[in-house]
């Protein structure tokens, strides 16, 4: 039987959310309990609930910053190719994370205030690099979802390895190119 030595730690919520990080990249189904994560932090798995009320409270917050991380990113697209490539690298770069994301129900997004800002500031980003300016509302969010919906389902399907494996590089022109964002590539003759 290991010892717990005891430790004190100066923020306990981040070192949590790190290790949860690290941890989805090793299994993106993220199948570990907080006693897990506590042992990995060498904390006392009780001192988790300080932070989160439970394991759901924590993945929340690991969703949260993954769509904090996820807006960075696509912030600096400049138009709709851009936006889409940058979306598509972010979730095969991070499966793991982008799992835990993209696994958060419309009512779980809404009851976290911090995760439902992270989510909207991903959708002003995407509304600002997708959607044509002066555009309806409904047409505006259509826009938008149509290149969403695209994405993620190209992407699901490429981890599920149900499509011709290809390199991330490859697998992100493919997805630009059905998305009508690329130019068909030329053919030699």
């Amino acid at each position: 039987m290991t010892r717990r030595v005891a430790y004190h730690h100066g923020d306990l919520a981040a070192a949590a959310l790190d290790a949860a990080e690290a941890l989805v990249a090793e299994d993106p189904a993220a199948g570990f309990s907080l006693r897990t994560l506590a042992e990995k932090l060498g904390v006392a798995h009780r001192a988790l609930y300080n932070h989160f009320a439970d394991r759901e409270a924590l993945l929340a917050a690991l969703a949260a910053r993954g769509f904090q991380q996820l807006a960075e990113r696509l912030a600096p697209a400049p138009d709709p190719a851009g936006f889409l490539a940058d979306y598509v690298r972010f979730a095969l770069e991070q499966p793991g994370l982008y799992a835990v994301m993209t696994g958060r129900h419309h009512a779980q997004i809404n009851a976290v205030p911090a995760l439902r800002a992270a989510v909207d500031r991903v959708i002003a980003v995407a509304l600002d690099a997708l959607a044509t300016p002066g555009a309806d509302d409904d047409t505006r969010r259509r826009e938008v979802m149509r290149v969403w919906m695209l994405a993620h389902g190209a992407i699901g399907l490429q981890r599920a390895g149900m499509l011709k494996m290809r390199s991330d590089a490859a697998f992100a022109a493919e997805v630009l190119q059905i998305a009508g964002l690329a130019p068909p590539e030329e053919t030699t003759r």
